[in-house]
């Protein structure tokens, strides 16, 4: 009775964080197609790589810190973690800015091709905002905060489309007003995760306090899957721009099939949210036995909004975007790699979350490996339809790892998380329609509130 308690409530706070990813990715896209429409194909890649840029630093820099603030929250140790992320922000920041400003010739030389100086520093700007943003996230997730994390990403993607009109419609459509509104939404985002970071903290009364070498020797285990893991999804980018000349109008393109790709990511990335601090949180043979149900459920999902996706991804760019028609060949390519990652990500929550973060890293390191190689090769010969097949390739190989590697903990077979059964799909169905009845008391609750009547 208790499990099933946990299991309703893991499902309810993940139907939250999905809904909410789903009105994000409802409104991206419209902010998508709009900047898309006012910048061209060419423009829209210097856009992504200028962006890319700063999302790259703080990965580098950020020594799995914010899994180490999810982990620890999770088990309710708050006391002082703001604080901490706070002091974490200013000295990796500074000293990632000074590494930045040492590489920059290099920079634009490999990839930068074409762009000014001020507009990737101006970029640059956003990385203290994004890792703060971060590490605020981990405290709030950590102590599955949903509600505040919900409310921080639905306000993000409004905020960006009011700055998108303002200050693009206003101004006229440029890359570096794409930036500024890119850098305002980042601020809103960074300032929301703070202050609810410091609420959960406060309400979690009697928390003990943790050093910065704990956190320390937890993250930097995991660092190295942080490193590769997000390197995985964008060193192809880099590799277009390094191996293809003239390369702005490719990423433009390659950026639009990545982001309709990843949309996918939504469900398995609400669920993996909140497993890894369900996990850090649960006994070890409860975590043991779920890790395979939730694999399989999230595979179910993911392989669904794959399918549907399909001819909506298509129907969007032939009719609001038929510049980006080149896009369509490599997002059909990427879509089943994304599916199969989305097992992946769900399983890297449960080793995280048993205190084993160093077996993601090599998992993580490996498929990387794969992933540049792959590049190297097929980006040559078939541009960014390579890319896209190398992303296939390393991140099935990823998934198919992690999958072993977690059989063998759990004593699981393998097929146990790949092949959803029949009390999967009906698993998933009731949660569907218990969150849509849920939701739908709550507006009716909502409703008579305020003094309306409701029909019975």
């Amino acid at each position: 009775m208790v499990e099933t308690s946990r299991a309703g409530t893991f499902s309810g706070r993940v139907g939250v964080l999905f809904g909410t990813q789903v009105f994000g990715a409802a409104v991206g896209i419209a902010n998508g197609i709009l900047l898309a429409r006012l910048l061209g194909p060419a423009a829209k890649g210097d856009y992504y790589l200028l962006i890319l840029v700063p999302s790259t630093v703080m990965v580098l820099v950020q020594l799995g810190l914010p899994q180490a603030f999810s982990y620890f929250s999770a088990r309710g140790e708050t006391l002082g973690m703001v604080g901490k992320s706070l002091v974490l922000t200013v000295g990796l920041s500074s000293a990632a800015c000074l590494g930045v400003l040492a590489l920059l010739p290099l920079l634009r030389d490999a990839f930068l091709h074409g762009i000014g100086i001020g507009q990737v520093l101006f970029a640059f700007l956003a990385l203290p905002l994004a890792l703060n943003a971060t590490f605020a996230t981990g405290i709030v997730m950590g102590r599955q905060a949903v509600r505040w994390y919900a409310a921080v990403n639905i306000a993000y993607p409004i905020a960006t489309t009011f700055l998108l009109v303002a200050i693009l419609g206003g101004l006229g459509p440029s890359v570096t007003g794409a930036i500024a509104v890119y850098l305002v939404a980042s601020l809103i985002q960074s300032a929301g995760f703070t202050i609810g970071a410091k609420r959960v903290s406060a309400a979690n009364a009697g928390a003990r306090r943790v050093s910065y070498s704990e956190l320390l020797r937890y993250g930097l285990p995991f660092y190295p899957a942080s490193i590769t893991g997000f390197f995985s999804y964008r060193i192809d980018a880099y590799l277009i721009a390094w191996l293809i000349t003239d390369a702005a109008a490719p990423l433009g393109y390659y950026s639009m099939a990545v982001g309709l790709a990843e949309l996918v990511f939504f469900f398995p990335s609400a669920v993996s949210t909140l497993f890894f601090p369900h996990v850090a949180g649960s006994p070890r043979e409860d975590s043991d036995r779920q890790v395979a149900v939730v694999s399989r459920v999230t595979l179910l999902v993911s392989g669904t909004v794959a399918i549907l996706l399909i001819p909506a991804a298509a129907a969007m760019i032939w009719i609001l975007l038929p510049a980006f028609g080149p896009s369509i060949p490599a997002f059909l390519v990427l879509l089943p790699g994304v599916v199969a990652l989305s097992v992946a990500k769900v399983v890297g929550g449960y080793v995280a979350g048993i205190g084993r973060p160093g077996i993601s890293s090599y998992v993580s390191v490996g498929s990387f490996a794969v992933n540049v190689v792959a590049n190297l090769i097929l980006i040559p010969r078939f541009g960014i339809i390579g890319a896209s097949a190398a992303s296939l390739v390393s991140y099935s190989l990823s998934a198919l790892w992690l999958t072993a590697v977690a059989a063998r903990l759990t004593r699981t077979p393998l097929t146990g998380f790949w092949i959803p059964r029949a009390g999967d799909v009906r698993f998933t169905v009731a949660t569907i329609v218990g969150l849509v009845r849920r939701l739908r008391d709550g507006r009716a609750a909502s409703r008579d509130d305020r003094g309306v009547r409701i029909e019975p």
